[in-house]
């Protein structure tokens, strides 16, 4: 930049001492001008180098963050399931302290039973005990006793009480045979329940062996589930940086190319200084022009990209655009042509706008033609409407063969089709 103001600096120099010098010093300031617009040119391709990675980071990003997605999808089935594997554990625990709490319960019956049980064979052999004494004692006695001890009797009443005894002791033996039935009976429906509740007890004990296996199943179903979400956690965070290490990577990038961008902006601004100032110079010989002005680029009528605002092609910044673009599928090398007669100001590659040429017309009218292959005239030089002055080319900030054809009025831009029409 400093070699920009002292090249610049030197072609006001040149400008104020003298018209017949004029073109000797830009001749001289052309080197160090060449050697600015190396560098612009270098700092364009810097530009479009950072547009490229500027690209390739955002489909990296793309990348990411699709993976990223899936990534929270994934861990969003697989808690899913481990809360649904949890609320099964959570059951399997509460069946498994169910069936437990009625095994024991079962256990109690049991040995309630086997008390019961033990009880009831002692009272049924203590009364078969008894029973086998009476029927001894019966078979001692034998039938005959009875009637004897009738036979005996020494009055009625004493009659009717011996009736009343022998009625009582056929009663007893009775309810003794009756009882040592239902001792019997008793003793055989403790016995088959307590085989009952031994087995169910078999029953609940294998339950339990089973939910036991099952509840181990599931805590390592657990157990794995968690550390497949811990690895998709670190997955995703890993995945989560390198996403903010690209966005920072990007920033710096945007912001370089903002700053290159700035710096071209800079040297826009710097021409329309030097035209208003080379064109101010160059009034005094050169009289406004009379006339009219011709189309620039012969046999080319299609314009690419009219005067005003636009979304530049490649910054993809919107911005004013400052003449008009013509192109056609065969403008390679064509010549461009001097839209009225004036004097050559500026002819050199200049930054962005490549090889380009500038007209002074007088009245404070200059005219701009750029993005040439090369230029054909020399500043300094006067030209004629309809003069080549320019190779159409693709040179500078530029996507294609065309040319970049602007109307400034005292360096200020302006609407070319207010001067020329195809």
């Amino acid at each position: 930049m400093r070699k920009f103001y002292i090249s610049f600096f030197a072609i006001l120099l040149s400008i104020i001492m003298s018209a017949s010098v004029f073109a000797t010093s830009l001749n001289d300031a052309k080197k160090e001008l060449d050697e600015i617009s190396k560098n612009i040119k270098e700092t364009k391709n810097e530009l479009n180098e950072v547009k490229e990675e500027q690209d390739n980071v955002r489909k990296q990003l793309d990348e990411i963050e699709k993976e990223l997605e899936a990534k929270e999808k994934e861990l969003a089935t697989v808690e899913k399931k481990l809360a649904q594997t949890q609320a099964e554990l959570d059951n399997v625990r509460q069946e498994l302290a169910e069936t437990e709490e009625e095994l024991l319960k079962t256990q109690e019956r049991l040995e309630q039973l086997k008390t019961e049980l033990d009880e009831a064979t002692r009272k049924a052999e203590e009364q078969e005990q008894l029973n086998a004494e009476r029927l001894r004692a019966m078979y001692m006695n034998s039938t005959s006793s009875y009637l004897k001890l009738l036979l005996e009797a020494k009055s009625l009443n004493d009659l009717l009480n011996r009736i009343d005894m022998i009625i009582q002791m056929v009663t007893y033996d009775q309810q003794v045979f009756d009882k040592m039935v239902e001792y019997r009976n008793e003793v055989e429906e403790k016995t088959f329940a307590c085989a009952r509740q031994e087995e169910q007890i078999t029953q609940i004990k294998n339950e339990i062996e089973n939910k036991k296996v099952l509840l181990e199943q599931k805590e390592k179903e657990i157990k794995d589930t968690k550390n497949k979400i811990k690895k998709q956690k670190a997955a995703i965070e890993a995945a989560q940086n390198e996403k903010e290490a690209l966005l920072n990577q990007l920033s710096e990038e945007e912001a370089k190319v903002r700053r290159e961008l700035e710096q071209m902006e800079k040297e826009s601004k710097e021409l329309e200084k030097l035209i208003k100032e080379l064109t101010k110079k160059s009034q005094s010989s050169n009289p406004p022009n009379k006339n009219g002005y011709v189309w620039p680029a012969p046999g080319y009528t299609h314009i690419t990209s009219p005067f005003g605002y636009r979304v530049h092609p490649i910054t993809k910044q919107y911005k004013m655009h400052k003449g008009i673009d013509i192109s056609g599928s065969d403008i390679s090398n064509k010549p461009a042509v001097a839209a009225a007669d004036g004097t050559v100001i500026l002819s050199q590659y200049y930054g962005t706008y490549g090889y380009c040429v500038i007209i002074d017309h007088g009245g404070g009218i200059s005219t701009l033609y750029a993005h040439g292959w090369s230029t054909t005239v020399s500043a300094g030089q006067k030209v004629k409407r309809g003069d080549t002055v320019l190779k159409i080319g693709s040179t500078g900030s530029s996507t294609g063969p065309h040319l970049h054809f602007e109307v400034r009025k005292n360096g200020e831009p302006v609407n070319p089709l207010n001067y020329v029409s195809p």
